[in-house]
């Protein structure tokens, strides 16, 4: 199977996206899969992440010290096979700004519970894969109003609420490398 190149996307790139990225990244390597994971945002670019993100990250054995937020651009999401999200909100900003990016723009948790009974991606293909993540899915216009999980900013919360999110992620991240090797 060739390269998956995966878009992770949060709302300053400084948090969610890069723990999506970094922590997806790392468990895609352990995998052994092929891929590659740019993490993007919707906010000002050359920021630091967050020193929650890079503490987390880094008791995990990843180092993101020098990440700095990049804003999503339409040849981001023109390249990506694969749109991660962290809220329901940044899929339907993406594919109201990116005509055709819906199909392949999920949040992280609605992908992976869509994944749970398929068969990896490897097996059938990534397009049919893909494919086959869509069935069912609320249209974009119902999308706010569906209920799919969500990964919850930990930005300004507890040491407890930054290590449930880190967990949360590290844990989805994880089980999607598997279906992605």
């Amino acid at each position: 199977m060739a390269p998956v190149r995966v878009l992770s996307v949060c709302t300053h790139n400084r948090t969610r996206s890069v723990l999506i990225g970094a922590l997806l990244t790392h468990h895609l390597d352990e995998a052994g899969a092929d891929g590659g994971v740019r993490a993007v945002g919707f906010g000002e670019p050359g920021l630091p992440a967050t020193s929650g993100t890079t503490r987390f990250l880094a008791s995990r054995g990843v180092d993101v010290r020098h990440h700095r937020s990049q804003r999503i651009t339409g040849d981001d999401v023109a390249l990506a096979d694969l749109i991660l999200t962290a809220e329901r909100m940044h899929v339907v900003e993406i594919a109201g700004r990116w005509h055709g990016a819906f199909d392949k723009t999920m949040t992280l948790p609605e992908l992976v519970q869509r994944c749970e009974d398929a068969p990896h991606a490897a097996e059938v293909g990534f397009p049919a894969w893909l494919d086959a993540m869509a069935i069912n899915r609320p249209h974009q216009l119902d999308y706010l109003d569906a209920d799919i999980d969500e990964i919850a900013d930990p930005t300004g919360q507890s040491p407890a609420v930054w290590r449930a999110c880190v967990d949360q992620i590290d844990d989805l991240t994880t089980r999607l490398a598997k279906m992605l090797a």
